[in-house]
């Protein structure tokens, strides 16, 4: 698996395909291989680029709990767009909606032509519970069983799964989503019971000009329940800019 070298150590990769670059984004949980059954479908016809952010596969993983805060998170995906180095098109599921808010927030990246956001919430408050869990320990059990409910090819270690959690849950784009001026897909589950349908709502009203699509019988991860109509999602949303 490709590497790039940060300072704050190895970000790996995987990658298929040629043309114009899309960059896959996991969750919470994910690596790389939640889009096992995606990418292929893109490959014919994009340069599929599937990180693995920090805690996960061949990429750095730090004991210390502060190293999983979403500002870290957005440094490793920085880190893949200068590698790209091209105009890419962002599709994050989950966690990795956050991570892509913070990098918007903290470094506008003029270079992005758009965005699909899936599953994904603008704060995650009370309302959307990936986890239960008071204590780093309590979550880690939690990320095991959660990762066989929803179908995960390869899980995060559950260290970094906890203390991502504990940054995730304490952050709000509410207002800095009316900042975001490029072209957005806001894909969600109407039987999303880890992130509200209303979380989706919010960014699509809150994005400006964002496009919403809501997929009835469809649940937290929509790669598992109909890859196939993710892919072709995407290839449009992509294809219209």
């Amino acid at each position: 698996m490709p590497i790039i070298e940060t300072i704050n150590g190895a970000v790996s990769y995987a990658e298929q395909g040629a043309g114009a670059p899309i960059v896959l984004l996991h969750g919470i949980q994910g690596t790389a291989r939640t889009w096992d059954t995606v990418a292929p479908l893109l490959s014919p016809r994009y340069r599929v680029v599937m990180p693995n952010l920090r805690g996960r596969s061949e990429s750095v993983t730090p004991a210390d709990a502060d190293a999983y805060r979403l500002s870290e998170f957005a440094s490793d995906l920085s880190a893949v767009l200068e590698m790209i180095n091209r105009t890419a098109v962002i599709v994050a599921w989950s966690m990795g909606v956050s991570v892509t808010l913070e990098l918007l927030r903290r470094h506008p990246h003029p270079e992005l032509r758009g965005l699909v956001l899936v599953s994904g919430s603008p704060c995650v408050g009370d309302e959307a519970r990936w986890f239960n869990g008071t204590t780093a320990e309590e979550v880690a059990d939690e990320a095991r069983e959660r990762g066989k409910r929803l179908s995960l090819i390869e899980a995060a270690e559950p260290h970094a799964v906890a203390a991502s959690w504990q940054h995730v849950k304490q952050a709000d784009f509410r207002e800095s989503l009316s900042r975001i001026l490029m072209p957005a897909l806001i894909i969600h589950g109407a039987d999303d019971d880890q992130c509200p349908i209303s979380h989706g709502r919010q960014l699509s009203q809150r994005i400006p000009g964002a496009q919403r699509e809501e997929w009835l019988d469809t649940g937290h991860n929509p790669m598992a329940k109909d890859p196939v109509r993710l892919a072709r999602a995407i290839g449009y949303f992509v294809d219209s800019l």
